[in-house]
């Protein structure tokens, strides 16, 4: 059977109030799960991670990260990650 998607932040917060977790790092891990990793990431030594539940989403050293069309590099400088 399908899982219904979630298609509001009303939605999402009344599936994670019926799901128990421990803590906002396993909170976060859930809610990727549910909709997907955030266009916010972070950058590292050449690793890309999610801004939310930081797994390892991509991976620059070794030419495997195609990055996500409009990606948001916290830190980064050019003119879609630029903060004003």
């Amino acid at each position: 059977m399908k899982q219904k998607e979630i298609e509001s932040e009303k939605e999402l917060k009344e599936v994670l109030k019926k799901i128990p977790y421990k803590d906002n790092k396993q909170r976060n891990n859930i809610i990727c799960s549910l909709i997907g990793h955030s266009r916010i990431s972070t950058m590292c030594i050449g690793y890309r991670h999610c801004g939310r539940c930081e797994d390892l989403l991509g991976d620059n050293l070794g030419s495997v990260d195609y990055g996500q069309p409009g990606a948001v590099i916290r830190g980064h400088n050019c003119g879609t990650c630029r903060t004003t």
